[in-house]
């Protein structure tokens, strides 16, 4: 297919920063970028024609880490997001219960939960959760997922009931009676979800395309995402076989890299044996970098930290592997073909992963590494002094900042706060930057994310003057972040990232010029079409001011 789109403000992103007014695609590639005249006239004979009437199109947007089969299944589940209390969060499951009219003696999930917004300031345990039903078995997740609250009904069918039958799970909390409260936090959530019926291939494809379906509504073009965290879902390969047949039959609507996530010496050596590297793939589905988790989230205190928490004075977090371990499993990642990311929110634990790294970079001078860390969020100078000796691509997920303002200064104190979500001086010192939403964490729209780094405020709008406001970004670094940092992360930016001749005819078309516009208005912009491979992959009929030509006329 054949598609020009004329009289736009077509913001390429290339290293000139060239804007354009008209792009020709074919057969999934950009063939020709510059004027009106000068595209219709490379482009002969296009089925299709759109006038943008001046509005801006940008790079397909990139989201460099999510979680896309965790977001498709979360969507089958109680959506707790908006809840504003442990009451509110009950009469919401009750509700999602009687509308899915689920039978007692079944599942019933639910995610995104948050205490620190609930007037009661605490986790919600089994007992508020029995108020729901004791005929189900519920399990609710916290928003950042490193927490999870069940009933007692679920604890008697997991066979959790008693205390001693979690001797070896330090983190699942219990009462003064030496019972558990039904509260499950970091990698203890596992001993549940493990435990749970598994989705199967049929499901794990439901859930996909799913999410797909969302995020190519968001713009969203490309993602790398890590599916295999989610154990609710099944094996590896069972993943990997939904995203193959996908791919095969022309299903998937988006382009994805399958982060690795191998925590453990028997799944990483149990992957290998496929033969897979990173890169191995097609154009829509390719496999990605291998990835571990140091620590867990700020939320719930588990990120790891080099001094305690303000808050807590007895924590300083947690990690999921010991220094040794952590470096052995990215050494034998890496000797095997494989790229590298890891999860490092608190400082102690984005630390670790630099000393993984740092033999392997002085052991390959010259070498083209493309080490990357995720989150990246409590640091400090010499931390991100580290990345850039290291030569590390800093994974800075830009809508956290609007969700942890409200928390960060409480868990780490002012001064360790202004050193932190310091993305702006990543720029400032020549490190590559991609960003990611961390789906379903956090809202998966790019343009939020742009809107909290360009403003760096909470989601109702304060401090007014930002904060921080010194570590804003501006519009250009926040979407170069969502586009060309994304794309060579993972060693794709000959293809994407940028609207040039040769590169994959993937775009997005805005309803406001975010470049030109208040910033206060980024979020208020909304997507009006999706182009991925050369064709329209989505388009806001309601809201459109797009219209298809007449194909013109040749002499």
């Amino acid at each position: 297919m054949k598609i020009v789109f004329i009289n736009g403000t077509i913001y390429t992103m290339d290293k000139e920063n060239s804007v354009a007014s008209a792009i020709g695609m074919e057969n999934g590639f950009i063939t020709a970028v510059g004027t009106d005249a000068a595209v219709l006239t490379q482009v002969d004979r296009p089925d299709r024609v759109v006038d943008l009437h001046g509005k801006a199109m940008l790079p397909g947007f990139y989201d460099g880490h999510m979680h896309l089969l965790s977001y498709g299944y979360s969507k089958t589940m109680a959506y707790l997001d908006d809840c504003a209390s442990i009451e509110d969060l009950i009469l919401c499951v009750k509700e999602h219960i009687k509308q899915c009219e689920l039978m007692p003696g079944t599942w019933v999930e639910g995610r995104g939960w948050n205490e620190g917004a609930y007037p009661e300031r605490r986790m919600p345990d089994r007992h508020d959760l029995d108020r729901i039903s004791t005929d189900h078995m519920i399990v609710l997740g916290r928003s950042c997922s490193f927490a999870c609250v069940v009933n007692t009904k679920a604890l008697q069918e997991l066979g959790m009931l008693e205390a001693s039958h979690l001797s070896e799970a330090v983190s699942v909390e219990v009462n003064a009676e030496g019972h558990p409260t039904g509260i499950f936090l970091g990698e203890a959530t596992h001993l549940v979800y493990s435990k749970m019926p598994r989705l199967g291939v049929e499901g794990i494809r439901k859930a996909v395309l799913a999410a797909c379906r969302d995020y190519v509504r968001a713009g969203i073009t490309s993602v790398d995402t890590d599916d295999f965290e989610l154990t609710r879902a099944g094996t590896f390969r069972q993943i990997l076989q939904v995203y193959s047949e996908l791919d095969k039959t022309g299903q998937l609507p988006l382009r994805i890299n399958q982060m690795l996530y191998l925590p453990t010496w028997e799944l990483l050596e149990d992957f290998l044996t496929t033969g897979y590297r990173t890169g191995d793939g097609s154009p829509f589905f390719r496999i990605g970098s291998f990835k571990l988790l140091t620590d867990g989230s700020l939320g719930t205190r588990r990120a790891a930290l080099m001094e305690p928490y303000a808050d807590s004075a007895e924590s300083m977090g947690s990690v999921m592997h010991s220094q040794k371990e952590l470096s052995a499993l990215m050494r034998r990642a890496f000797e095997s073909g494989l790229d590298l990311v890891g999860d490092g929110i608190g400082d102690r634990g984005i630390y670790m992963l630099l000393k993984a790294y740092e033999p392997l970079v002085n052991e390959n001078p010259g070498k083209d590494l493309r080490f990357c860390i995720d989150h990246s969020q409590i640091t400090t100078e010499g931390i991100i002094e580290e990345y850039k000796r290291l030569n590390v691509i800093g994974g800075c997920e830009l809508v956290f900042v609007a969700s942890d303002i409200d928390i960060v200064e409480d868990r780490v104190g002012m001064h360790r706060a202004s050193l932190a979500y310091n993305w702006k001086r990543f720029y400032d010192m020549g490190i590559t930057v991609t960003a990611g939403s961390d789906s379903p964490v956090e809202p998966f729209e790019p343009l939020l994310g742009i809107h909290a780094a360009v403003n760096r405020r909470n989601w109702s709008g304060k401090p007014a003057g930002g904060w921080l406001p010194e570590q804003r970004l501006s519009v250009e670094q926040a979407v170069r972040a969502l586009t060309t940092g994304s794309a060579y992360a993972a060693r794709e930016e000959h293809l994407k990232g940028t609207l040039e001749v040769g590169k994959y005819a993937d775009a997005v078309v805005l309803s406001e010029d975010i470049f030109r516009i208040d910033p206060d208005r980024i979020d208020q912009t909304a997507v009006l079409m999706t182009i991925v491979n050369g064709h329209v992959a989505w388009e806001e009929q309601a809201r459109m001011l797009l219209m298809a030509m007449p194909r013109p006329k040749r002499p």
